[in-house]
């Protein structure tokens, strides 16, 4: 009877052991695909977040995506002023293009964006600014924030704030609430002084932003773009 028992007692722990590895080989399956497919929900996320800036921002196509502007003022800032003119080969952020830039005098340093034959493809201005830098584009503005890796840019009929650690942010003409596209779509944050006109343009806007990824922009702050982002008595550039 006692070998009976024992007999039993090991055949349900080997069936216990058995159901045990069966689920762990399952979770390991499962686990990588599940991997997979977050990864593939964010990359579609980032696509619709480029597609958004290149179709709401003709104006600063293709030079000024955030990332290589970023890249540029890091690079400027850390270059020695010159009493001259000077070409600036191989520019960080611009690829094998190259930069002109002019002495630097109270309204900032005027700078060209070249092509191999010397062709003019851009221009803008620079700007010291504390935590990096500002490059005019008129009517445009962009604020480049080294430290944080951040960008803002406004424009009198739209604007968008972008970090690395964010992603987008962008601002609809349409109405007073922003549209905001990351890793979970787009949705409009609220606004107290959004009418309910506004507000069906804004969802009309959002609804083509998510279908064709369109848009256009509105004001953050009034364009004061080296005050707080968030409106606060800080003056000091917040990302």
């Amino acid at each position: 009877m006692d070998d009976l028992y024992g007999l039993v007692t090991t055949a349900v722990i080997i069936g216990v052991l058995v159901s045990i590895a069966v689920m762990l080989g399952k979770a390991r399956k499962a686990a990588p695909a599940d991997a997979l497919g977050l990864k593939a929900g964010r990359g579609a996320a980032q696509k619709r977040q480029e597609a958004l800036f290149v179709t709401t921002f003709p104006e600063l196509q293709p030079h000024y995506h955030p990332e290589r502007i970023l890249e540029f003022v890091n690079a400027w800032r850390a270059r020695t002023p010159r009493t001259e003119p000077v070409v600036w080969n191989n520019a960080p952020g611009f690829g094998a293009s190259r930069v002109r830039l002019q002495p630097a005098n109270d309204k900032g340093q005027k700078a060209e964006l070249l092509d191999t034959a010397d062709v003019v493809l851009a221009s803008f201005v620079l700007q010291q600014h504390a935590e990096g830098g500002v490059i005019r584009l008129d009517p445009g503005k962009l604020t480049i924030n080294v430290r944080d890796a951040a960008v803002r840019y406004w424009h009198p009929q739209r604007e968008f704030k972008w970090s690395r650690a964010k992603g987008w942010r962008v601002i609809n003409s349409l109405s007073e609430r922003g549209i905001d596209s990351n890793d979970r779509g787009m949705s409009f944050s609220d606004s107290p002084s959004s009418s309910s006109s506004s507000t069906a343009a804004a969802a009309t806007a959002a609804v083509a932003g998510a279908a064709v990824v369109t848009g256009a922009g509105g004001a953050f702050d009034g364009g004061g773009s080296s005050d707080s982002w968030e409106g606060g008595a800080d003056s000091r550039t917040s990302y």
